[in-house]
């Protein structure tokens, strides 16, 4: 059965008479407020009853008592007096009579039909209200009876639903568990760690089971491309843009390389128009993408960076670097190119990609977001740190910033140390 407890179904609640003074009479309250009267302070009918008769009695038997005496006295035999005590001893048969009938047709069945709807209070799910004959206490009971069996007919079909919707969640939540198995499998994970060693990390926190946010690496002899990207929306929608997105970018690694991260940004920019013609027609479907890529020299010891709104950090715990991104996304109603960046790569420095799911994160006493500058402060503090610190710092920095306030957002950062 559901649940009995008006506190959990919080269902509104008219109050007739409430002691609270700043409460108007008739305003609405929830079951959290509502309070049944106290069974102490309330007489049963019963015993009402059983008081007013006992009453009624004796006042009769006092009435016999006294016209008896009156006709005991000598030369007091009127009329008036025996039709006195005739009337009077009418009355008692009277009474009698009334508390039989009121007492067998109406007390004992309503002391009855309590203690049987205290039974069916106790979660008894087949009990009903006994009828046994064709009074107005009877057809209320019958009446009661009805509604009875319509709310459990209701409760039965209200469980089944339930139960129906929980496998119906329960094969949701296997098949985007699922899908968050096939997500992480396009995560070059593996790759990076054979290329960086320890000299990398990656703090990826879909904000759901998966997510729009995903990374990227490729390798061609001593050069490398590493890359994070960020897909416009989260959760199911999101990660379906990160397959279409890794789809169109390894399209344009084949095409034209990883030599210029640019031209990379251009080319993944026209398939992904061309992929994604129809959706744009749609102002409702959200089809941008910001990305940012590093391509990296290992033997010249340089560093490419082009960006699509992401931008890249590097710091070496004294100052804070860095090369801000096109301010154009992938698939933006804008059409534009995208320029690449040549830096050193220094041995003393740690860089960092991070989408904005970061930046934009709320928190703090205030709720604000956290912003670049609080970030890259974090950045310098740590860049001198061991990285796989570096990422456990970050997380505990980002956990105590973010406080109860929930992830808005995909999170992703990608950093790397050259040795």
């Amino acid at each position: 059965m559901g649940p009995k407890n008006p506190q959990a179904m919080n269902i509104p609640v008219v109050r007739r008479d409430s002691n609270d003074p700043d409460r108007k009479p008739g305003s609405r309250i929830t079951g959290s407020e509502y309070h049944p009267p106290s069974r102490r302070t309330v007489a049963s009918i019963q015993r009402i009853f059983t008081l007013i008769t006992l009453v009624n009695g004796l006042v009769l038997l006092y009435l016999v008592i006294a016209a008896i005496q009156l006709l005991r006295v000598p030369g007091n035999r009127s009329a008036e007096i025996y039709v006195s005590l005739i009337l009077t001893l009418l009355l008692v048969i009277l009474a009698v009579l009334s508390y039989q009938i009121i007492a067998r047709r109406i007390i004992q069945p309503i002391a009855r039909l309590v203690r049987e709807a205290s039974a069916i209070e106790t979660d008894d799910m087949h009990s009903l209200l006994t009828i046994r004959s064709n009074d107005e206490i009877s057809r209320l009971a019958q009446a009661f009876n009805a509604v009875l069996a319509r709310m459990r007919q209701a409760l039965v079909a209200g469980e089944a639903s339930n139960q129906q919707l929980l496998e119906a969640n329960r094969q949701i939540e296997a098949s985007i568990n699922y899908a968050g198995l096939l997500q992480r499998s396009i995560l070059p994970d593996r790759q990076l760690q054979e290329t960086f060693g320890s000299d990398h990390f990656i703090l990826w926190l879909p904000r759901d089971t998966v997510g729009g946010d995903y990374y990227i690496f490729h390798s061609d002899g001593g050069h490398c491309l590493a890359g994070v990207a960020d897909c416009a929306g989260h959760g199911v929608s999101g990660a379906m843009m990160t397959m279409l997105a890794r789809a169109g970018i390894d399209r344009s690694i084949m095409e034209v390389g990883i030599t210029s991260p640019a031209a990379i940004l251009s080319c993944t920019d026209t398939a992904m128009r061309t992929l994604l013609h129809g959706a744009r027609l749609s102002k409702s479907i959200a089809t941008s993408m910001d990305i940012g890529l590093v391509r990296l020299d290992f033997e010249a010891r340089s560093l490419r960076f082009a960006g699509a709104k992401i931008s890249l950090y590097w710091s070496n715990g004294e100052t804070m670097n860095m090369l801000r991104g096109d301010n154009r996304a992938i698939c933006d109603h804008r059409v534009g190119a995208y320029n690449d960046h040549d830096i050193p790569l220094l041995p003393d420095c740690t860089y960092y990609l991070t989408t904005d799911g970061l930046l934009d994160q709320s928190g703090g006493e205030h709720g604000f977001s956290l912003g670049s500058q609080q970030f890259t402060e974090w950045l310098i503090r740590l860049a001198r740190q061991p990285l796989e610190q570096q990422r456990q710092s970050l997380t505990e920095a980002l956990d105590t910033f973010r406080g109860s306030h929930p992830q808005r957002d995909d999170i992703t950062i990608l950093s790397f140390r050259f040795t």
